[in-house]
């Protein structure tokens, strides 16, 4: 019984300096990206439109019940979004970035949401 006493303290030991260590080399890499990035936002960038793109994308269908001379009718309606992609172009550091919009959500279908 003493021994599994033993074996127990020791596997706790392990494990809160395994804890500790990992923490201690997570900081570490955290501190070193955070200087990296302060490092980025300190240039300048000259960012100029490169492109546009606008496509509509279907992302799933409903049903839609309405009403027409007392009867009780069901339809499917589509739904889509409409998504803009504007891409900037830095020449000072040969880099891109892109911002997506969403423009706008089409139903196939009038109807009240």
């Amino acid at each position: 019984m003493n021994g599994l006493m033993n074996l127990r303290k020791r596997i706790i030991a392990i494990s809160l300096f395994c804890a500790i260590f990992l923490t201690v080399q997570l900081t570490e890499a955290t501190a070193a990206v955070m200087s990296n990035d302060i490092q980025e936002t300190t240039a300048e960038h000259n960012w100029v439109e490169y492109s546009t793109d606008i496509k509509e994308f279907e992302v799933g269908t409903h049903e839609i019940t309405y009403w027409k001379n007392f009867m009780r009718y069901t339809r499917t309606c589509t739904i889509s979004h409409v998504i803009r992609t504007v891409v900037y172009y830095c020449d000072i550091h040969d880099i891109t970035k892109s911002e997506t919009f969403l423009e706008d959500i089409v139903h196939s279908e009038k109807h009240s949401h």
